[in-house]
């Protein structure tokens, strides 16, 4: 969860500073903004799964489910303070940022991938029967 969180900032960051480079300020902080949007719930969804790691496995898709709409609701919650706060915001940065945030975490997947294979009770390669 650490691995999809840092991706999702240094991703913002990166895009971020490009947008500054290329574009100006004014991009560069909305995309910031949008990939906060998402990657600040997204944090705390992850922290509050960690904190029920070592309870009943019965518990865990109540919080996970319960955890995963508190997410979506700050999330837009976020958003919305973002466009009542100032009035002058660059909307395909701010929505770039969030699409941005919201994507990354499919890399991390890759990223950090079981790469083991998958074994038998003998301990040898299972083998599935394509028939």
């Amino acid at each position: 969860m650490l691995v999809t969180i840092a991706l999702q900032v240094v991703a913002i960051l990166v895009l971020s500073v490009a947008a500054w480079w290329v574009f100006g300020p004014g991009h560069a902080v909305s995309l910031l903004a949008g990939g906060l949007a998402a990657a600040v719930p997204n944090a705390l969804f992850a922290f509050r799964l960690s904190l029920n790691k070592g309870r009943s496995p019965d518990s865990y898709p109540v919080v996970f489910f319960l955890g995963e709409i508190i997410k979506i609701g700050l999330t837009v919650a976020l958003l919305a303070l973002i466009v009542r706060w100032a009035d002058q915001w660059q909307w395909p940065a701010l929505i770039t940022g969030l699409i941005v945030a919201l994507k990354v975490p499919l890399f991390a997947l890759w990223l950090t991938g079981d790469k083991t294979p998958v074994t038998g009770s003998e301990g040898q390669l299972a083998q599935t029967d394509h028939r």
